[in-house]
């Protein structure tokens, strides 16, 4: 064989190894950095609607120092005490069952509204259950709901989505409120924290079952918010264009299935309305700009309320009052 040949093929061969190299890193970041805990936290197993604390340190929803100040933080006006409730598992797939509670306050004003919880937590985190209150506390019904692979739901692979899967699941949610307890969809309204918001922003697209829409934090940008997030699990940002490969190539997953585009576009005359913290390490606040201008450029009601000064999901903690009145507000007029 002529000597141009053989380098012909040794650079051929130099190829497949570092492609199979790199692919290999984005598995791992992939892997790595989409994992959840199938399981409900340990620092949450206490935490129930009738009572719940912050975390301790360095458990908090973001990293730093400024976390401190709220460790033992005094949150019991938020407590459901008396409030009736009751564990629920809704099936979503085959196989696959999401374990909820199901809050039912007796001043109820018959509307419901499905509460989730962000990534690597469940219903039992603070900043799930303390919203929940909220809205409980205003005669709301809550449908507080484990994603799948958290909390006491199906594990499957243990892995999240980035809101594919899991907007999936939140619309057979809504099917069951319709078909199974009877509501109208014109009753149901979706809160997503964090993560959750993720799948909340994608629901739309998914069914017509549900009829506003709230989010704590939210993506427009899914591909610079998912470097965000490699980059907050320790990983180099520049590895998440090998983990979008590596997800759809060994695991058949693409996380870029449904554009949030696509489902702000889907949302119709259904309402949305974004509470973000502008100092949030998570979730990039400009996200959130971006999703509203993108969103009121085609014609969609969309409101965004800023905390100033708040980190990620910290607004419900500096601004409690304001919190809940925003969000009580949106959805009672938003359901009938």
């Amino acid at each position: 064989m002529k000597k141009s040949g053989w380098i012909g093929i040794t650079a051929a061969a130099l190829v497949l190894v570092i492609s199979g190299g790199a692919l290999a890193v984005g598995n791992y970041v992939y892997t790595s950095g989409t994992t959840v805990p199938c399981a409900i936290n340990e620092d949450d197993l206490a935490n129930k609607p009738e009572q719940f604390f912050t975390p301790g340190s360095g458990n908090g929803p973001f990293k730093g120092p400024g976390w401190e100040k709220w460790v033992g933080h005094d949150v019991s006006e938020w407590w459901m005490v008396g409030v009736p409730y009751a564990p629920v598992t809704i099936p979503v797939a085959e196989g696959i069952e999401l374990s909820a509670w199901w809050i039912t306050p007796q001043n109820t004003n018959n509307k419901t509204v499905i509460v989730t919880h962000g990534i690597g937590t469940s219903r039992r985190d603070f900043n799930t259950l303390m919203p929940a209150a909220m809205l409980v506390k205003d005669g709301f019904n809550v449908l507080l709901v484990d994603s799948r692979d958290t909390g006491e739901s199906t594990c499957t692979d243990g892995r999240h989505s980035a809101g594919q899967e899991e907007s999936d699941d939140f619309a057979r949610v809504a099917d069951w409120l319709v078909q199974e307890q009877g509501l109208s969809a014109s009753s149901i309204g979706m809160f997503g924290v964090s993560g959750g918001a993720i799948a909340t922003s994608l629901t739309p697209a998914k069914t017509e079952n549900i009829s506003a829409f709230a989010m704590e934090s939210s993506i427009f940008d899914f591909n610079a918010a998912a470097t965000r997030e490699v980059e907050y699990q320790g990983f180099p940002g520049f590895l998440w264009p090998l983990a979008l490969v590596a997800a759809q190539l060994f695991h058949g997953v693409d996380l870029n299935e449904t554009a949030v585009t696509d489902a702000i576009a889907a949302t119709g005359e259904r309402p949305i309305l974004i509470l973000h913290g502008d100092m949030s390490q998570r979730l990039d606040y400009q996200s959130s700009v971006d999703f509203v201008e993108y969103a009121q450029s085609i014609g969609k009601s969309v409101q965004l309320e800023t905390f100033v000064g708040a980190d990620h999901t910290e607004g419900m903690l500096t601004e409690p009052d304001r919190y809940a009145s925003l969000l009580t507000d949106f959805f009672d007029s938003a359901l009938d």
